[in-house]
């Protein structure tokens, strides 16, 4: 894991003292293990006096994203609010935090992993398994952006490309994870899925993948087996396994993989009904359930799909657009879990708030948003700095 790296700002030839003052007052907050101070290429600026901005501006590259941190003391905000208006009149993305306020230190931990994650997602191989479904037509993400944006590779295979699942074997931990969900008229089902699972596991080894995302209808349609419960053991085991050949998607679920250390779940967006939202879809990472059960495919009523009961109090809610410039990003806390007939198996109901509401009414990203248990707002919004993103509310 790479350190953040500080730079340490003065007035024109302060003492040693000032610089000595200022660093150890610093990790007494921060965490010492997660911070380096460097003499160049900064990502948070640290002032510890007035007089410091032109050397703060002389540290800084437009394409990166900086923390400027300052404090009452001896001019040192006021010196970080003209470089912050500096690099707002020249669209360099900042952000100025105080010194003494609580929340710091979780502020630069999530900037340590934002910093750590976005080197672990470039080069990352996503496969698109098919094609984008000819529903979303909101939804596709072109391979120059994914790579300029985040620096993911799109791979695409056609199902031509993919092994036969005629004469494979379903792994045994794939068989026990679904065993006491399953009925016993379910059995064969299960083992078709398995097989599916060890369809795309070859894929993914064969291609040297580092996330999927699947045009699955056609399987469903033609075979009578579905994907749902080998993307949930992929999402659940943290590799990225999207559906419906969603790129938006699963860009936003491999930066939250890398960013958040979770896999999160694509869902439908079913309603929006006052303050209350209803979500819902099938491939469910298993590993943010309490308990499932399986079913059917719902809008197929084939194949096997999972039914569970998400373990989280508030949630997440977050959507990147098609161009990967700008993301919806909100907490919403969970009112209950219902099991309508009409929806996708795995549901929902989330309490948003009013600009959340405002955001599904008049300018949606696209139908699926993905849902962490859980408040990664601010890690997320730090993430969307770094990437220059547009950040919705």
């Amino acid at each position: 894991m790479e350190k953040l790296r500080v730079k340490l700002l003065a007035f024109a030839n302060a003492e040693e003292a000032v610089y000595t003052r200022g660093k150890k007052r610093f990790l007494n907050i921060l965490n010492k293990d997660q911070v380096e101070f460097v003499a160049e290429r900064p990502d948070i600026l640290l002032f510890l006096s007035g007089g410091a901005e032109r050397a703060a501006v002389a540290q800084i590259d437009e394409f990166r994203f900086y923390l400027l941190i300052a404090s009452k003391d001896d001019n040192s905000y006021a010196a970080a609010t003209e470089v912050k208006a500096w690099c707002n009149q020249n669209q360099i993305s900042s952000m100025i935090c105080d010194l003494e306020q609580p929340e710091l230190q979780s502020i630069v931990e999530d900037l340590y992993h934002v910093k750590n994650g976005l080197l672990r997602l470039k080069g990352k191989r996503l496969g698109l398994i098919g094609n984008v479904s000819d529903w979303l037509v909101a939804s596709n993400v072109s391979p120059f952006i994914l790579s300029t944006k985040i620096g993911v590779e799109l791979v695409k295979l056609d199902w031509s490309e993919i092994p036969s699942r005629d004469n494979l074997n379903v792994p045994a931990y794939f068989a026990e994870t679904y065993k006491a969900g399953a009925q016993l008229q379910e059995k064969q089902k299960v083992v078709d899925a398995g097989k599916v699972y060890e369809q795309l596991a070859l894929t993914i080894s064969k291609h040297n993948l580092d996330a999927i995302t699947v045009e699955c209808f056609p399987m469903v349609t033609e075979c009578k087996v579905s994907a749902c419960l080998a993307l949930s053991k992929f999402n659940g085991d943290l590799f990225t396994a999207g559906c419906e050949g969603d790129l938006c998607s699963a860009a936003g679920m491999m930066l939250s993989r890398e960013v958040c250390g979770v896999v999160p779940w694509m869902a439908n967006t079913v309603s929006v009904g006052g303050n209350i939202g209803l979500f819902a879809h099938c491939a469910v990472p298993l590993n943010l359930l309490t308990d499932f059960e399986l079913d059917t495919h719902f809008e197929t009523d084939e194949g096997l799909a999972v039914r569970g009961n998400i373990h989280a109090k508030q949630v997440t809610l977050f959507r990147v657009n098609n161009t990967l410039s700008q993301i919806f990003i909100t907490k919403a806390v969970v009112k209950r879990i219902p099991k309508l007939k009409a929806a996708c198996r795995t549901q929902v109901e989330l309490v948003l708030s009013n600009s959340a509401v405002s955001y599904f009414r008049n300018n949606p990203f696209g139908n699926h948003h993905l849902i962490l248990p859980g408040d990664y707002v601010q890690r997320l919004s730090l993430a969307a700095k770094s990437l220059k993103m547009n950040i919705v509310e």
